[in-house]
């Protein structure tokens, strides 16, 4: 396949959005009560997420655990060669490329994240022949790459012991459109999402049988999740509803053995969760949510929720900000639409 050749553009967006400017970013959100002389943490990364809109945005954010704070801003967003949406997003175990697979040309993008602020792709692969639509995605035990397709409905593994160049292995967990995908464990067991049946999915991972299903709430669409820092937990995002009517975003604690719902994080009406993440000792949650209407709203915002109060501290837009920083006033067309899907982060050590 004859090699294209990309253009790295970053360009560099401010975020303002209900909060007062501080040093180094934006301040949002009602303060928690402030506990003096008690050790803190101060959580800081650089966020990276898919986008409809042919790019994956990056982000640098910092959680303040003694204010109860965070502050944010985008920083910058990298324009795929072939400028087509996107869902799914994975970064490699080693911190060192984000793989990033796009819907319809079935195109898989190695983007070098080394200098963090500076992605730059670095080989493109077709990976299918057909429409992909890979939504979820995860690395498991195995070190294989795993993406959900949503236009396929199975499972793709995918060999990356060259990170420049990735084979599909194979496909097995047929359903029918299928958006998130994890490996707990030693990698014996496989759980998928269903939008269509609104459940999840245990597997066997080696006879491909399907062992345990649950539908966490409603008729409502569920997308991406990620583990708990133990392993234990799925954080799974959903719509909280169905359509384009008011939405009641929300992330399920799913356990991992049992296939039940533990908990319920609720991010409130006109939000349309599609990941949810956590810093690496598990107090916080960051979710990637849409706001609902796309026509009205025309953003999408990583909410923070304390998971001890299971309160939303406060969030960061990713589109609006940047797009009106920008001059860009985008319509929701075909092909492209105003939200961010996955969240990857890199932690700051």
């Amino acid at each position: 396949m004859q090699k294209k050749t990309n253009k790295k553009i970053a360009v560099a967006c401010l975020t303002i959005l209900g909060g007062v400017m501080v040093a180094g970013g934006l301040l949002l959100s009602a303060p928690g009560q402030v506990k003096a002389n008690s050790a803190k943490n101060l959580y800081k990364g650089t966020f990276y997420s898919a986008s409809r809109g042919g790019h994956m945005v990056f982000t640098k954010i910092t959680i303040d655990e003694e204010r109860d704070m965070i502050s944010g801003a985008t920083v910058g967003r990298l324009p795929m060669p072939n400028n087509e949406q996107a869902d799914a997003i994975q970064m490699s175990t080693d911190n060192k490329y984000i793989y990033y697979p796009t819907w319809d040309e079935s195109m898989l993008y190695t983007i070098d994240i080394q200098d963090r602020l500076n992605p730059k792709v670095v080989a493109e692969t077709e990976i299918f022949d057909e429409a992909t639509r890979h939504c979820g995605s995860d690395i498991g035990p195995d070190g294989k790459l795993y993406f959900s397709s949503m236009a396929q409905g199975d499972v793709h593994k995918i060999d990356i012991s060259n990170p420049l160049k990735p084979k599909l292995m194979d496909r097995a967990y047929k359903s029918t459109y299928l958006c998130n995908v994890k490996v707990p464990g030693k990698g014996d067991k496989v759980v998928t999402t269903d939008m269509k049946e609104h459940k999840l999915y245990l597997w066997d991972a080696k006879s491909g049988k399907k062992l345990k299903e649950l539908k966490p709430g409603g008729d409502e669409f569920l997308h991406r999740g990620h583990f708990s820092p133990d392993g234990k937990t799925i954080y799974q995002s959903s719509t909280g509803s169905l359509g384009s009517g008011v939405h009641s975003g929300r992330v399920y604690a799913v356990d991992v053995d049992t296939m039940k719902v533990k908990d319920t994080y609720v991010l409130g009406l006109n939000y349309d969760a599609h990941d949810a993440a956590t810093t690496p000792d598990g107090k916080y949650m960051i979710v990637a949510a849409r706001r609902t209407p796309a026509k009205e709203f025309k953003d999408s915002e990583y909410v923070v929720i304390n998971m001890a109060t299971k309160k939303p501290i406060g969030s960061v837009s990713m589109c609006a900000g940047c797009h009106g920083a920008s001059g860009v006033d985008p319509e929701v067309t075909k092909g492209r639409e105003v939200f961010i899907c996955g969240i990857q982060v890199a932690w700051d050590k």
